[in-house]
C-alpha cells in the first residue's frame, strides 16, 4: 500500500521536498539538511518521516526511505490529489494517515473518530479538511471548510 503512495506522490510532481533525489539522498542528508521530523513512523517495512510547517502547519511533508536508509519519495502530502482518494466507505486510518500525515486535531463524538488538517489547496484562501471514521475505521465522511482569516470574532461585543 505504502509503495504505491511513493510511486504516485512521484509521478504528480518531479519537484522533491529538499531538492532530495530518490534511489539516492540518504537520512543523514535528509537529517542535515532539514533538521529533525516532526513525526517518524513505520508502515509496510518503510520508514517515513514527516515535515510539518508551523504548529497545524497548511503543509506535511513526507519523506519515504526504503530498508537501507536511502529516500524512495519526499513530497508534500496535503494535495487536492491525495484528498480525492479518500472514498468514505473504503478508505482505512492507515490509508489515510499515509496519504495525509498526521492530523493537526483528533476527537471522538458520537462514536465516530474524527481528524482534521489545516491546508492552502491552491496556495491561499486556508481550508480545514475534516475527516470523519465510522466504527469500522473508514472514512465516513469528508468534509472541507474555509478557514476564518484574520482572527476571531468570538467573545468580541
Amino acid at each position: 500500500m505504502l509503495s504505491a503512495l511513493a510511486a504516485s506522490l512521484a509521478a504528480f510532481g518531479c519537484v522533491s521536498y529538499g531538492g532530495f533525489t530518490p534511489g539516492a539522498s540518504t537520512a543523514s542528508e535528509v537529517r542535515a539538511t532539514s533538521g529533525r521530523p516532526t513525526d517518524v513512523r513505520f508502515s509496510s517495512g518503510e520508514e517515513i518521516w514527516e515535515y510539518a510547517t508551523g504548529p497545524e502547519g497548511y503543509e506535511t511533508y513526507a519523506v519515504v526511505f526504503d530498508g537501507n536508509g536511502v529516500v524512495r519519495s519526499a513530497q508534500q502530502v496535503l494535495t487536492e490529489d491525495n484528498i480525492r482518494r479518500l472514498v468514505p466507505g473504503k478508505t482505512a486510518r492507515e490509508e489515510t494517515r499515509n496519504l495525509l500525515g498526521r492530523p493537526g486535531d483528533v476527537y471522538e463524538m458520537n462514536g465516530s473518530e474524527t481528524w482534521e488538517w489545516r491546508f492552502k489547496p491552491q496556495g491561499f484562501a486556508p481550508e480545514i479538511l475534516v475527516v470523519s471514521f465510522g466504527s469500522d475505521g473508514l472514512v465516513s465522511r469528508v468534509t472541507r471548510v474555509m478557514e476564518s482569516v484574520g482572527g476571531s470574532r468570538r467573545g468580541r461585543r
